[in-house]
């Protein structure tokens, strides 16, 4: 690859070290890490300095973040990951440093439901926040259409999130149990919609397996509320695909993803997809050829969709075939290379 004009580059994340080298963001830094300098990585956590090879890993509150500040070369490109109060110090890093260039990647819509005031204070920031991220990025990278901030005038281009498939692929292995095997992955938490997802199958338990993969603060409950569920925990990336193989269908309850990697690991499986029709879902699912598109929320009609499946006997038939176009428009490796051409434009 030819190099970015800039030296070095500050990549800031809302995300733990431990989140980022277990998701996309890793592959991104690997590019990055082998053409410049020196990789600078904001995280959000515990507070320590890491350094491996040529990055340096910052992690810490905000406040340590203003400390780590003068740690930072003056001149770089700054890479924000988010639009939500990341991306504003994103913002205040390059006032800070001149002749720094922004770059945001927003992956996500950062939506806050409900009415508690935690979520009241997180959506009055966004509206400050948002107009003041894109404003201010010179580059803003979209990983689906359906994020676009249209009402802004920016320079933007769609890339969407890249799936490795030479680890991800179909792979010959016994099927977890006899039943219609269900499984569902990311971080445990209430946005990603499993309430519902438990809801719709825990009266077909004698007919489907459900396996709930990943962490989070709402494991130990549903471990206690819905104990017929196997719950994995957090697993090792490479360890996916024959979990993933396992398993019929992917479900992807999830009502605030815009292009979730699990459901294109899923796919590059061979796998079909239950997913929600929101945001950016419906520029990957085609409806009956690679999965299905159900409405967010809406557990009737997901346990219909389910169901149908079972009495069917459709689960013989949902066997995708090599999926070229996965290989053409999510191949992880063309994706990153695409990110990292547009950074050079």
């Amino acid at each position: 690859m030819n190099p970015i004009s800039e030296k070095d580059i500050i990549y800031v994340s809302l995300a733990s070290e431990k989140t980022i080298n277990n998701s996309i963001h890793s592959y991104i830094l690997e590019v990055f890490s082998k053409n410049v300098n020196k990789l600078f990585v904001l995280c959000h956590g515990q507070k320590y300095v890491k350094e491996e090879g040529n990055i340096t890993y910052l992690s810490g509150s905000f406040k340590d973040w203003l400390n780590y500040t003068s740690k930072m070369p003056s001149s770089s490109l700054i890479f924000a990951t988010d639009f939500f109060v990341g991306g504003a110090f994103a913002v205040y890093l390059k006032k800070k440093k001149k002749n720094s260039r922004l770059v945001l990647r927003a992956a996500s819509p950062w939506v806050y439901n409900g009415f508690s005031p935690t979520t009241l204070i997180k959506r009055l920031i966004l509206q400050v926040t948002k107009p003041l991220v894109i404003k201010n990025s010179d580059k803003v990278i979209y990983n689906s259409k359906s994020l676009i901030q249209h009402q802004y005038k920016h320079d933007y281009e769609v890339i969407y999130n890249g799936v490795d498939t030479k680890l991800f692929k179909p792979i010959k292995v016994e099927s977890l149990t006899t039943k219609l095997n269900l499984i569902a992955m990311g971080n445990i938490n209430k946005e990603k919609g499993l309430d519902y997802l438990f809801e719709a199958v825990k009266d077909m338990t004698d007919r489907i397996h459900l396996s709930i993969v990943g962490d989070g603060p709402l494991l130990e409950m549903y471990q206690s509320k819905y104990p017929f569920a196997k719950y994995y925990g957090r697993v090792e990336h490479k360890y996916l695909p024959l979990i993933i193989n396992q398993h019929d269908i992917l479900v992807h309850p999830s009502y605030v993803e815009s292009m979730p990697n699990v459901v294109l690991e899923a796919l590059a499986c061979g796998k079909f997809v239950i997913a929600c029709d929101v945001y950016g879902l419906n520029e990957i699912i085609e409806e009956g050829k690679n999965g299905y598109l159900v409405e967010a929320n809406n557990v009737v009609e997901l346990k219909n969709l389910i169901s149908k499946i079972i009495n069917y006997s459709l689960k013989t038939r949902l066997k995708l075939k090599p999926l070229n176009y996965l290989k053409h428009k999510f191949e992880r490796g063309t994706q990153i290379q695409m990110i990292y051409n547009y950074l050079r434009e």
